[in-house]
């Protein structure tokens, strides 16, 4: 009977969704098909193989007693945990497939669930997990994510603290050794070495453990050729040069740039010869003196977004105050030129910073034209050299874009085809532009455009998807903050959760002000747009007649990029590159 009884049940459960209270609670099948992701940071110095290999160990001993099966993997490798699922490389591509119905598998295990979620991010990726009907196996929970069950959602919510303690905890340590070794030892600690000198063997490596395993010191010594280079830099600037008249001294006798001197440490340098931020760079750099120097710049991590807090941060290099700059006691390398030298540039610099020509920087600026707005800034780009061409006035109101063959390496061919200036007038430029925009809103295309401007009115789709990510932001904190609040309920220290719980405030804060910014929705009819445009009557007209900051706006939100042949005055102008169109236009009296 219990058998028959069994059958039965089984049916109607089937049918009702009911689950009887003796049966494993989803074990019994299996956990079935499964991805698995994991990642590793090569700022650890960690092996993408072998961290990959343990990783994989570890999810495989967790779900495959369970009945699991691991179908596809997703590793990243040198992204930091800081990142957001949505820009680290193959986490993003698991959150692609999730939309993917023959993705091919129907839940995600991970090795371990520090090095995944970081901070609040595993209440912003498990809705979408959740969303899709993709399960969450996490071997430091036991099992599979249950977002009803209270422990699971304090476990995460402390996981994620953890792992943005661990992280800080390491850079923090890292730093203090480095400053360190640099301070008493005055090791080199790495990277591109300053130009005018070369990396040799060392040695032993100085700890017993890395000396057995074979690793060696590695010192700097002197490149003979690019420190005479150097010294040369000091003396002209110490005998009244500039930088730029250095540098183009320097192009002139035909010494080769640092990228070009060494091109397998610059591969991301063009090699176009000496410009004078390469000469600024040698003169401000104190380790020609022949002592090692550790943190003059540090990476800082910035919002990349201050709208929106769950797009992550953003790494970028600063100059770091004073206080954190270390400078070994003895020096630490051969030097290439003294400390007097050094100091002498430094102050010659500042004595130029502040007194200028006859000191005219220390009086009183008065501003004798008013400033000059250039509507296509950042927009025109040489076709010889591809640089883009700033701006420049050369009569009173008439205002050019000019490209100067000045900075480019002599005797190259692109130096060769460069002629020594070459300008664009700006105002037979948005000229020629205005025309052809007045020509989509005049007679014959007028109806055509209203009706393309109609259909791609798109704002009011993208408002309510803007406004509900901003509160799919304020969900997600609400949740977190319940988590800490039971947390705290449970007896957990306060203190281990204050600063998870005022993250989270601040983000909810964050979004629900987004919120309030959110302007009202305006969707502009037919009729509307019309009366709109003919108010506007000739449209080239009223392009002339508006304000440069005003045509400047239009410029860039049509997204225009510029390309100017000066042998033909021929301006390739490309409109919207998602749409890929290009136009041509003819401009006389360009150079």
């Amino acid at each position: 009977m219990s058998g028959d009884g069994a059958e039965a049940w089984g049916t109607l459960d089937e049918l009702l969704g009911m689950e009887a209270l003796a049966a494993d609670a989803g074990n019994a099948g299996g956990v079935g098909r499964l991805a698995f992701y994991g990642r590793c940071s090569t700022e650890d110095n960690q092996d993408p193989a072998t961290s990959k290999a343990w990783q994989v160990g570890e999810a495989a001993r967790f779900v495959e007693p369970l009945g699991g099966e691991i179908v596809e993997e997703f590793f990243d490798i040198g992204q930091s945990r800081s990142l957001p699922w949505e820009r680290r490389g193959e986490a993003n591509r698991v959150l692609q497939a999730l939309k993917d119905p023959g993705r091919g598998w129907d839940g995600l295990v991970v090795g371990e669930a520090t090095r995944c979620w970081f901070s609040n991010q595993f209440s912003l990726t498990w809705p979408k997990f959740d969303r899709y009907g993709v399960s969450l196996w996490i071997p430091s929970l036991g099992g599979r994510f249950d977002p009803e069950n209270t422990v699971h959602d304090m476990a995460m919510t402390i996981t994620g603290g953890l792992s943005k303690s661990e992280r800080q905890h390491v850079q923090r340590r890292v730093r203090a050794a480095m400053a360190a070794q640099v301070l008493i030892d005055g090791r080199y600690q790495g990277g591109r070495p300053p130009y005018g000198y070369l990396v040799a063997d060392g040695g032993p490596h100085p700890h017993p453990r890395k000396a057995q395993e074979g690793q060696r010191l590695r010192v700097l010594v002197v490149d003979d050729a690019a420190a005479a280079v150097v010294q040369r830099i000091f003396e002209m600037y110490l005998a009244g040069w500039g930088s730029k008249a250095i540098a183009e001294q320097l192009n002139r006798d035909g010494v080769p740039c640092p990228s070009a001197h060494a091109p397998q440490q610059n591969r991301h340098r063009k090699m176009d010869g000496w410009q004078h931020s390469a000469v600024v760079a040698i003169l401000e750099n104190p380790r020609y003196t022949g002592y090692a120097i550790y943190g003059r710049w540090q990476k800082v991590e910035e919002l990349l977004d201050p709208e929106d807090v769950a797009a992550g941060y953003i790494a970028r290099f600063k100059r770091s105050p004073q206080a954190k700059i270390v400078r070994s006691r003895e020096p630490a390398h051969p030097a290439i030129v003294s400390v007097e030298t050094f100091t002498a540039a430094q102050l010659e610099k500042r004595k130029r910073r502040v007194g200028g020509v006859n000191g005219w920087s220390s009086r009183g600026r008065q501003r004798v034209s008013k400033k000059r707005t250039y509507e296509l800034r950042g927009r025109v780009r040489c076709g010889i050299c591809d640089r883009k061409m700033e701006g420049a006035a050369r009569h009173k109101e008439v205002k050019y874009y000019r490209c100067n063959a000045r900075t480019l390496l002599p005797e190259s061919v692109t130096a060769l085809a460069h002629p020594q200036q070459i300008y664009l007038r700006e105002d037979l430029v948005t000229q020629a532009i205005n025309r052809w925009i007045g020509e989509l809103f005049g007679p014959l295309n007028r109806q055509v455009t209203i009706d393309l401007l109609l259909e791609g009115d798109d704002s009011s789709a993208r408002r309510d998807e803007y406004v509900a990510q901003l509160r799919d932001r304020v969900a997600a904190a609400d949740v977190v903050m319940g988590r800490l609040q039971r947390a705290l309920d449970a007896g957990w220290d306060p203190a281990a959760l204050r600063e998870q719980y005022n993250a989270a405030v601040a983000e909810k804060r964050a979004a629900e002000t987004a919120i309030t910014q959110v302007p009202p929705e305006a969707v502009m009819s037919r009729e509307e747009l019309e009366g709109y445009v003919d108010q506007l009557g000739d449209m080239a007209r009223a392009l002339e007649r508006a304000e440069p900051e005003e045509r400047s706006q239009l410029y860039r939100a049509l997204r225009l990029s510029l390309v100017y042949h000066h042998v033909g005055q021929i301006l390739d102008v490309e409109v919207d590159p998602l749409a890929d169109r290009v136009d041509k236009l003819r401009v006389r009296g360009g150079t």
